[in-house]
């Protein structure tokens, strides 16, 4: 018998992905301060706004220091 997973992993990228771009609209103003605050080319800063890709690990651990429980709770909250 085996253990259910809790997320498939394709599935949780493209949650991911999603939810990075709707908490970089609630927290900044447009793709440009974006990629300025996380030192990324614009191309990147705009394709994470849009939701076409989410960061790596170092991006969203400097978040999670900037923006701490603000992240996490979005990140964990329920989608309607």
């Amino acid at each position: 018998m085996s253990l259910s997973k809790p997320f498939e992993p394709r599935g949780f990228r493209t949650f991911f992905a999603a939810r990075w771009s709707e908490f970089l609209h609630e927290n900044y103003r447009n793709p440009e301060e974006v990629s300025v605050a996380f030192g990324v080319r614009y191309q990147t800063a705009l394709n994470w706004w849009n939701g076409a890709n989410k960061p790596g690990g170092e991006f969203v651990m400097m978040a999670v220091l900037r923006h701490g429980d603000a992240l996490t709770k979005h990140m964990g909250e329920e989608t309607a």
